[in-house]
C-alpha cells in the first residue's frame, strides 16, 4: 500500500520540524517547506493527499496559497494552521477550500485526527458526477410511470380551460404542477395568481379573493382589487384549498358556478375569466363526509383531478431529482458541488422521506453548505436524515389508542425541529394551523 503524502508550510523552524517528525514516525512521507512560494512549487512537484498550511506566511497570505493550489485540480486536503480565533478567519478559510482549521497552539492529536479523517473520506468512494447542463427554474423531474402520467395529463390540461384539483402529501410539487399547466397553456403571458389558503387570516380571506370597496369595513380606506379579479385571463391557484373557512366555501362555489362575483361592499358584477386549480394534502372526501368541506364545492373543483405520488413511491427518480436539485442550489448559494458519493444515493433510496421533494432539496441545501469541497459531505447526510428517521414506538406488553400514539409522534417531530412549527408541519404533512390546533388540544409543552 502507497504512503500518504503530507505537505507542510509554516515559517516556525521549530513546530515545522515537530510536525515532520510525528507524520513521519506515523508512516507518512512527509515534506515541508517555510514560505508559500517554495509550498506552491511543491504542490505542484509532490501532488501531497494533505496539505497544512499556516495561514501567516512571510511572503504570500496562507489562504492565497491555498486558494492558488487548488487551482491545480489535485486530489489534496487543506488544512488551515491559525493563530486567529475570530470569526472572519474561519469564514476565509472554509471559502478558499480548506477542509478544515486548527488553532495554535496545536494539539497534536487533533490535528492526526483531521488528517485522518480527511483521507478516510477518499477511500473505496465510487462517485456520481452531476451532470453540467445548467438547471432551468420550475422544472418537473420524473422518469418514473407515475410522473411520466402526470406530464401527458399536464399537456391535455393545458390545451383546455377548465378546472383542476391536485392532491397529494406536502412536498410532493403540487404548486409545480399547477404552474405547468399554466404556462403550457395558450394564457401563459396571463397571470397566475398563488393563494395559500392557510397563511391567511379568515375575515381577510374574502377580501384577498374578491377584493373590497372603499369604506366597505374598518379600515378599508381604499378600493382593492382581489386575486380572482387581477388574475384576469391567467390562473388562480387555490392552495391548501381544506383550509378556506365553511362560510366562504359557498360563496366560492356560487362565484365558480355563475362565474362572476361582487368586490366586499360592492354592487358591480365582475367576470371571472380566470381558471381555477386547487390544490391539498388533505382528503376532501373524508372532509365532505364531516361536514368540514362542502360536496358540492368539491365537485365544482375536481372537474380534473391529479394525484401526485409521495417520493417514496416513486424513488426511480431520486437520482434525476438529486442532479437537479444541486445544480439548482449550486446556483442559489454559490456552491460547486459536482459529486456524489454513492453511499449517499443508497442512503437516499434506503430513507422514507416523510416531507417528500421539499425535505430532500432541505437535506441537501444544508449538507452542501456544511461539505467543504466539490463533493457532497457524506457525515452531513447521514447526520441530517438521522434527524428526520421515522420515530418507532415501543408498545411493549400494552396497546396505547391511536390518539396517544399520534400525540407521542407529534411531539417528537417538534422536539427533534427544536419546535419549529412550520418545519414540523412540513414533515408531518399536515398544515400549520392543524399542528397548531393538535398542540393547543393536547397541551404540548414548548418545553423539555
Amino acid at each position: 500500500m502507497l504512503k500518504k503524502t503530507i505537505l507542510i508550510i509554516d515559517d516556525n523552524a521549530t513546530l515545522l520540524e515537530s510536525l515532520r517528525l510525528f507524520f513521519f514516525e506515523k508512516g507518512y512521507v512527509v515534506h515541508v517547506k517555510s514560505n508559500g512560494a517554495e509550498g506552491l512549487e511543491a504542490f505542484k512537484e509532490v501532488k501531497p493527499d494533505i496539505g497544512i498550511v499556516d495561514i501567516r506566511l512571510p511572503d504570500i497570505d496562507g489562504l492565497k496559497v491555498i486558494e492558488e493550489a487548488k487551482k491545480l485540480n489535485l486530489d489534496t486536503k487543506f488544512i488551515a494552521i491559525t493563530a486567529f480565533h475570530d470569526m472572519e478567519t474561519t469564514v476565509k478559510a472554509i471559502k478558499v477550500g480548506a477542509y478544515e482549521y486548527v488553532h495554535k497552539p496545536i494539539d497534536i492529536d487533533e490535528l492526526e485526527r483531521i488528517v485522518e479523517r480527511a483521507l478516510n473520506e477518499n477511500v473505496n468512494y465510487e462517485y456520481i458526477t452531476v451532470k453540467e447542463q445548467s438547471y432551468k427554474k420550475d422544472t418537473i423531474i420524473g422518469k418514473s410511470k407515475s410522473m411520466q402520467e402526470i406530464f401527458k395529463i399536464i399537456g391535455l390540461l393545458s390545451e383546455v380551460k377548465t378546472n383542476v384539483l391536485i392532491t397529494g402529501e406536502s412536498g410532493t410539487g403540487k404548486e409545480l404542477i399547477a404552474r405547468a399547466i399554466h404556462y403550457q397553456s395558450k394564457f401563459s403571458d396571463e397571470p397566475f395568481i398563488a393563494i395559500n389558503c392557510s397563511a391567511i387570516v379568515d375575515n381577510l380571506m374574502e377580501s384577498e379573493l374578491f377584493g373590497h370597496e372603499k369604506g366597505s369595513f374598518t379600515g378599508a380606506s381604499s378600493r382593492k382589487i382581489g386575486k380572482l379579479e387581477y388574475a384576469k385571463n391567467g390562473t388562480v391557484f387555490l392552495d391548501e384549498i381544506g383550509e378556506i373557512p365553511v362560510n366562504l366555501q359557498a360563496k366560492l362555489l356560487r362565484v365558480i358556478q355563475e362565474r362572476e362575483f361582487e368586490r366586499v361592499g360592492g354592487n358591480e358584477k365582475i367576470r371571472l375569466n380566470a381558471r381555477i386549480i386547487a390544490a391539498t394534502n388533505r382528503k376532501l372526501s373524508n372532509m365532505t363526509q364531516k361536514g368540514s368541506f362542502r360536496e358540492d364545492l368539491y365537485f365544482r373543483l375536481k372537474v380534473f383531478e391529479i394525484d401526485v405520488p409521495p417520493l417514496r413511491e416513486r424513488k426511480e427518480d431520486i437520482p434525476l431529482l438529486v442532479d437537479y436539485l444541486i445544480k439548482k442550489i449550486n446556483f442559489e448559494i454559490g456552491k460547486k458541488i459536482v459529486k456524489i458519493p454513492v453511499d449517499i444515493m443508497e442512503m437516499f433510496y434506503e430513507y422514507n422521506w416523510p416531507g417528500n421533494i421539499r425535505e430532500l432539496e432541505n437535506v441537501l441545501t444544508r449538507a452542501m453548505i456544511l461539505s467543504k469541497n466539490e463533493v457532497l459531505d457524506k457525515a452531513c447526510i447521514s447526520s441530517l436524515l438521522n434527524i428526520y428517521k421515522p420515530v418507532n414506538i415501543n408498545f411493549s406488553d400494552t396497546f396505547k389508542t391511536l390518539n396517544d400514539v399520534e400525540k407521542e409522534y407529534i411531539e417528537k417531530v417538534l422536539r427533534a425541529n427544536d419546535f419549529n412549527i412550520s418545519k414540523s408541519a412540513k414533515i408531518l404533512g399536515i398544515t400549520r394551523p392543524t399542528l397548531r390546533k393538535k398542540i393547543k388540544e393536547w397541551q404540548i409543552s414548548f418545553h423539555d
